[in-house]
């Protein structure tokens, strides 16, 4: 499968559209930035709110597009999820699971690379965008709501894993 992608540029306010969502492109150094941020703020809840406004955007952005495609199997909107991911330049993800829940590898992960290249390997993992990312990705597959699935991250590039794995199970 490969995804429609349509780029486009509000010439007015130059903003970029990615299938008519807009979008900021990956940065390693803004999105390692942004955990260290969640991470500082773990008092009140910062990693969490994290996840949720990934989970949230991002459950937007793949249900239009799976719904405007025809996309109606579950393995084809984790297609859908695995390859927007990679396009954002987040990485490069496999999936495997049920309705009930699964697990997402990461092969190469530009958050833990960026964390790392900053600060070095961190005592937990860090990846609180992939986790949002993944919850969306799976709501969708499944035809459920966010806030359907939790995941966790059991290992992390981060913590000196050479992969990053992601446990999905249904809320």
């Amino acid at each position: 499968m490969s995804l429609k992608l349509d780029f486009g540029l509000d010439n007015e306010t130059f903003r970029h559209y990615l299938n008519g969502h807009a979008v900021v492109m990956h940065s390693h150094h803004y999105l390692a930035l942004i955990t260290k941020l969640a991470e500082e703020l773990s008092d009140i809840g910062g990693p969490q709110l994290l996840k949720d406004v990934v989970e949230e955007s991002m459950w937007a952005v793949l249900n239009d597009y799976v719904q405007k495609n025809g996309q109606t199997s579950p393995l084809q909107r984790c297609n859908v999820g695995r390859e927007y991911y990679s396009v954002y330049g987040l990485g490069k993800m496999k999936v495997s699971g049920t309705e009930r829940g699964g697990e997402v590898c990461l092969i190469r992960s530009h958050i833990d690379e960026g964390w790392i290249k900053k600060w070095g390997h961190h005592t937990k993992p860090v990846n609180h965008f992939t986790c949002g990312y993944i919850a969306a990705m799976f709501a969708v597959a499944f035809d459920k709501p966010a806030k359907s699935y939790r995941v966790t991250e059991a290992e992390s590039m981060a913590v000196n894993g050479t992969e990053g794995t992601f446990i999905v199970t249904l809320s």
